[in-house]
């Protein structure tokens, strides 16, 4: 490459205008029939009314999708609590015993911030579609109640997470 010398300046250039076709530069607005109008503002107010609907059932599939999601993480949970209760109920010093309550209070706490809350229906009626018969027992006066709480049974906002397995009376 040849090196430029001082005298020699930089080419310019000079663009033309390019002049707007006549139909260009005086554009009208266009004119449409009351039918048209009609039609179109129609369509509109449907595709407005479309969107809003996809935006509010979009905003309700987040939260079911995010409370689903919530309720699965909570459930796998649950089994930790009922291995501290068998340990607070296996651990014969006190000290220790505490210590075990704490952590246990420590994820109670946590999951009640949730909503989530213990069912205990000892002395209730059975009822099939909130709670699991595992065993039956013969009790005078006490048929269709429950006797007897094996495992306890877990609510999130009235919905029920764990069914409680309970002896009925027969």
């Amino acid at each position: 490459m040849a090196k430029k010398k001082p005298e020699e300046k930089a080419q310019t250039f000079e663009f033309e205008k390019k002049a707007k076709p006549e139909a260009e530069a005086e554009a009208k607005p266009q004119t449409v029939s009351k039918a048209e109008y009609d039609d179109l503002s129609d369509r509109y107010l449907r595709l407005l009314a479309d969107f809003e609907n996809f935006k509010r059932r979009n905003a309700e599939s987040g939260k079911s999708m995010y409370r689903a999601g919530k309720l699965d993480m909570i459930d796998s949970i649950l089994p930790t609590l009922d291995y501290l209760d068998m340990a607070i109920a296996a651990i014969n010093d006190e000290n220790q015993r505490k210590g075990v309550e704490l952590v246990k209070k420590a994820f109670a706490d946590v999951l009640a911030r949730e909503g989530v809350k213990e069912y205990d229906p000892a002395g209730e009626d059975f009822d099939p579609k909130k709670h699991e018969a595992v065993m039956s027992r013969e009790e005078e006066g006490q048929a269709g109640k429950i006797l007897q709480v094996l495992k306890k049974g877990y609510l999130c906002d009235d919905k029920v997470l764990r069914h409680p397995m309970v002896v009925v009376g027969k």
